[in-house]
């Protein structure tokens, strides 16, 4: 009987790519399982169909120092509870998206000795990632010019690359005036929004503005405005949207590239993230399919002026890889 586990987490842009490989696994193994924490794990994985369970894990805090102290008690904890988990489900190898979720699950894998491989989504590798792959089977990446892997791609969702355009026209009785899709990351962005929020009237005035903003009190009732703390039908969106703005998380960057749309990249700057966003988005714009604004320039005349530039342009060329299937291929020839 084989059996794997996939574990990451922390964020959607660990676990949608990590879910974009579950259809292509099921003919192949006995049993899938995911092991992560809780929010957002708990909630984007349990529609895919596979049995989820939680382990203990802790993020590091790379502005308070002391906060870090409790990270030993809480990893040696994930662990024990990890090893159980892979013990008791007969799991053969574990696949890891990485994410702080992960760490616990992998280094419990190899402490047990199942295979473990390991993929990144960005341009360079994560903590969890840097700390496991030395003991991975296979180290497998995203990015090209990513050192120390195997070249794959990112996978991107089925349920992405064939949504219909129309649904979402339809559903709001949209006039033929563009979309404009904002997307702040999984938990929404502030200085985004507030850059968003005071162009609003001239945004509405040439386009539909869908905008995911997370958690904010801002309430806005504006004809051709659209808000939302989360969606569940971001692959409808995705479809109906002619721009995209987003962050520049690997998974987004790669789902905009495959279906060819207009991206204006606002990258996390580092401080507050490792400076991966940065990275991932000049790669991009190097092969000439997305905008960079960087937020440090990011003002609401700056960002409008840079949607009606990014309107004007032609749509990039869709660039769709095989990575789903290559990495399960991947992925049986370990076992």
């Amino acid at each position: 009987m084989s059996v794997i586990a996939i574990t990451g987490g922390g964020s959607a842009g660990h676990i949608m790519p990590a879910l974009a490989l579950v259809p292509k696994l099921k003919p192949y193994f006995d049993n899938i399982i995911y092991i992560g924490n809780t929010s957002p794990e708990n909630k984007l994985v349990p529609p895919s169909g596979i049995p989820f369970y939680s382990v203990s894990s802790v993020k590091l805090n790379r502005n308070k120092f002391f906060s870090n102290l409790k990270i030993p008690k809480i990893l040696l904890r994930g662990i024990a509870e990890s090893k159980d988990i892979l013990k008791s489900e007969c799991v053969t190898i574990v696949f890891s998206k990485g994410g702080y979720v992960s760490l616990p699950v992998c280094i419990a894998s190899i402490l047990l000795k199942i295979p473990l491989i390991v993929h990144e989504s960005d341009y360079s590798l994560g903590l969890a990632n840097r700390l496991t792959a030395p003991f991975a089977k296979l180290v497998l990446t995203s990015f090209a010019e990513t050192r120390g892997g195997i070249y794959l791609g990112n996978p991107v969702r089925d349920e992405i690359l064939t949504a219909n355009p129309l649904n979402i026209r339809n559903m709001y009785s949209l006039d033929n005036k563009p979309i404009v899709l904002i997307i702040g990351g999984s938990s929404g962005s502030t200085a985004i929004n507030n850059a968003v929020y005071p162009i609003l009237k001239q945004l509405t005035s040439k386009f539909n503005v869908f905008h995911i903003t997370g958690k904010t009190s801002h309430l806005i009732e504006m004809r051709g405005y659209f808000k939302f703390e989360y969606v569940n039908n971001i692959c409808d969106l995705y479809a109906a949207s002619d721009i995209v703005i987003t962050r520049g998380g690997a998974n987004a960057l790669s789902e905009c590239a495959a279906l060819g749309k207009k991206t204006l990249c606002i990258p996390l700057p580092a401080g507050p993230s490792r400076g991966d966003q940065l990275e991932n988005a000049r790669c991009y714009q190097k092969l000439g399919i997305i905008r960079i604004l960087e937020q440090k320039d990011l003002t609401p005349y700056r960002l409008l002026k840079e949607i009606e530039l990014t309107n004007s342009l032609s749509p990039p060329k869709a660039i769709v890889s095989n990575a789903a299937s290559n990495i399960v291929k991947e992925i049986l020839s370990i076992i």
